[in-house]
């Protein structure tokens, strides 16, 4: 008998194969026909993180306008403009929303830190956004990940 975290695993695997952006609370609905439990959500992400830690796939937090037409948009009152957990592997949205992203591995790193750079011209080049996010300077994973290694090293 399968548990319900490698049933939703495969569901989703199956749905990444025919879309580049699943939202995983959707893809829940499809399976189950129905409004999944707390326990089933739980489940659901618990399995799209471990397609995200095996390189398959990048967990990304989307509001439903930035996921596209395949968007999970729930029913309640100002839902629409909350933000869901999708798995994708749309290189445009992972590159265009570089902060947004959940849970990626290294194979990924090289297309966000591409992102988090061209999010960092356009701060630096549009005096409003400079104004809105004064300071703002986001550091690439790679760099990131060298700098808290060197730390726990000097710890």
């Amino acid at each position: 008998m399968t548990s319900m975290t490698e049933t939703f695993h495969q569901a989703l695997q199956n749905a990444l194969a025919s879309r580049d952006t699943v939202s995983i609370r959707s893809t829940l609905i499809e399976v189950l026909e129905r409004d999944p439990s707390k326990a089933e959500v739980s489940a659901a992400h618990k399995a799209a993180r471990r397609i995200a830690e095996d390189g398959d796939a990048v967990l990304i937090s989307l509001l439903p306008d930035q996921a596209g037409a395949d968007a999970y948009v729930p029913a309640a009152r100002g839902a629409g403009r909350r933000a869901s957990n999708y798995l994708t592997v749309d290189e445009k949205i992972i590159q265009d929303l570089p902060c947004r992203v959940e849970l990626a591995t290294e194979k990924w790193d090289a297309l966000i830190d591409e992102g988090i750079r061209l999010t960092q011209q356009k701060i630096e080049s549009d005096p409003m956004l400079s104004a809105l996010l004064p300071g703002w300077k986001a550091e690439p994973r790679a760099e990131k990940r060298t700098r808290l290694t060197a730390e726990a090293a000097a710890s």
